[in-house]
């Protein structure tokens, strides 16, 4: 996992809208696939790309903090100043304000800050605005995507949730060993870090980075006596040069563990300790260079447990559970908060978190009021995979409301109508969970959940996504219902992170606005639009910038 970007849940979608939808073993036997009647278009549409991308936000350059990253899809709206308000999602999510497209400006005051709340039963950890609507400028409703990671989240003590300015808080340190001795760093608050005797040798929040003769270390120090599990990985977050570091985990003197992490290596080495401790022992965890401390930057945050790891197969991709929830913003877009968790749950699995799953409802589209019923419409991404893949289920489904300040009132499609309704397992013990899985729509056109619209032009509604393969790039699709869409077809060529290793830079998140859209929530699409994308530049830390590029259908 990277710095704020949960690499693995992307390279999942991605991965899923590059090939055909499959599904072994399913937990639900609705979710069986089959191909979407194809629907009767009229004419024959098409969609062509005007001038060349125009940067939009520069993450280098424009960004008012490092969690600043469009990391889905932007959202627009215009809010009763007659201001453009432009979303930047992320786990501490931003906004870009001006009068117009063409003067946004970043704020940087934060919208909304994530919870962290680690019982998975609250459905409150790690929140991006992924929705926004409104119909006066002034209360805006939000859909959230809300992650929860085990390998994270569910520890007793975490490096990276625990990290703070205060030594000794949570029982954790930040030191710098010469070798022989121990000494407390001093905390930077203009790079939010911990530096040590030497200028290199530097503790963050999930990384460390050690000089010459200095190693980092950070340090806990055990409230309880008995048993504890140590988990996590390691692995090198900068591979321009150098030659390298060594990992320790030690109780006292004593190695516990200790991994070589050879320069540009991306293999992830993993971690999992049952260490017996005495209150007061302390466990260091530490990186020393290797005599040249450059590119030493490290990924290193342990998370600690009384009894078993909440994550014991340490892998990002298993251990995770994303849902969607609600949010208000009732100051024009300001600020926005939400009700007590889990209260504000909108959609989820109906399942308890389980270490030995990866269970998603996330990555919503905007949300879109149908002009030919007047219900809000949104589409979600829905993946479910065990360990080994042999139960392996993904695509996307439908859901709807009437009351968008509601959060219990969504209702999925259920292969008839919108009955599915998502239950709290956790307080709904006797509900069957396959009563209560939504049925996917259009398998076959894979991850098509980023973006919809409804075009006035083309007298369709518009999906939007992302597909791989011999044409990979950012992809459209129509419906007359939601139900049912054409094949999907190509807008622009993209790069996709999976095609390329994560190499840097690689594109995702699409999605259509129209400048020049009659709804405050900007839903709706005409002839001409833009399409906007965000561009990994740098993949460890992770910087994304955002573009845009101007596309017209016709038929």
């Amino acid at each position: 996992m990277n710095k704020y970007f949960l690499l693995s849940i992307i390279l999942l979608s991605l991965l899923t809208a590059c090939q055909p939808i499959t599904l072994t073993q399913t937990p639900s036997p609705s979710q069986t696939p089959s191909p979407s009647p194809a629907i009767s278009i009229p004419f024959d549409p098409s969609i062509k790309v005007i001038g060349e991308p125009e940067l939009v936000f520069k993450w280098d350059s424009d960004r008012c903090a490092d969690t600043m990253l469009p990391d889905l899809p932007v959202r627009a709206i215009r809010d009763a100043d007659g201001m453009i308000q432009l979303t930047i999602p992320s786990t501490t999510n931003y906004r870009l304000v001006g009068p117009d497209f063409d003067s946004l400006v970043p704020d940087c005051s934060p919208l909304m800050f994530s919870d962290n709340d680690r019982n998975p039963a609250n459905y409150n950890h790690s929140e991006w605005i992924a929705a926004t609507y409104t119909e006066d400028g002034n209360l805006i409703h939000a859909i959230i995507h809300n992650e929860y990671h085990g390998d994270q989240a569910g520890s007793t003590w975490q490096a990276k949730l625990d990290f703070g300015s205060e030594q000794g808080n949570q029982y954790w340190t930040y030191q710098s060993s010469n070798g022989s001795s121990y000494s407390d760093m001093v905390f930077n608050a203009s790079d939010n870090a911990w530096v040590g005797f030497r200028p290199l040798c530097i503790v963050g929040n999930e990384w460390m980075h050690p000089d010459v003769g200095c190693d980092a270390v950070r340090t806990w120090t055990s409230p309880i006596t008995g048993t504890v599990t140590i988990s996590g990985i390691v692995r090198d977050q900068d591979s321009r040069g150098g030659n390298g570091v060594v990992t320790q985990i030690l109780r006292g003197e004593d190695e516990l563990w200790t991994a070589i992490i050879e320069n540009g290596d991306e293999t992830e080495q993993s971690y999992y300790l049952e260490v017996e401790v005495q209150e007061g022992d302390q466990i260091h965890f530490r990186v020393g260079s290797r005599g040249d401390a450059g590119w030493d930057n490290t990924y290193f945050n342990p998370g600690i447990n009384i009894g078993p790891a909440p994550c014991a197969s340490n892998r990002h991709d298993m251990c995770t559970m994303i849902s969607l929830t609600y949010a208000v913003s009732t100051d024009g877009g300001k600020t926005y908060s939400h009700g007590s968790a889990p209260l504000h749950r909108v959609a989820n699995f109906p399942n308890k978190y389980d270490p030995d799953w990866m269970r998603s409802i996330w990555q919503p589209s905007a949300i879109v009021k149908s002009p030919k019923d007047g219900y809000y419409y949104v589409l979600i991404q829905y993946d479910e995979h065990n360990i080994d893949y042999s139960s392996n289920a993904q695509g996307m489904c439908v859901m709807r409301t009437q009351t968008l300040g509601d959060p219990a009132s969504w209702r999925a499609w259920d292969g008839e109508a919108f009955n599915i309704r998502f239950i709290n397992p956790y307080t709904e013990t006797d509900a069957n969970p396959n009563d209560h899985n939504c049925v996917l729509v259009a398998p076959e056109n894979g991850s098509m959940s980023y973006s919809l619209s409804y075009n006035t032009y083309l007298e369709k509604f518009i999906a939007v996504g992302v597909s791989g393969g011999d044409n990979s790039g950012f992809y459209y699709s129509l419906s007359d219902d939601l139900i049912h869409w054409t094949p999907k077809e190509i807008i622009i060529s993209a790069i996709m992170g999976f095609e390329t290793g994560n190499q840097t830079p690689f594109d995702a998140y699409p999605t259509l606005i129209d400048h020049h859209s009659p709804s405050m929530s900007f839903d709706v699409t005409g002839q001409s639009m833009y399409l906007y994308y965000s561009v990994f530049t740098n993949n460890d830390p992770w910087s994304i910038d955002l573009m845009r590029v101007k596309v017209e259908f016709s038929k």
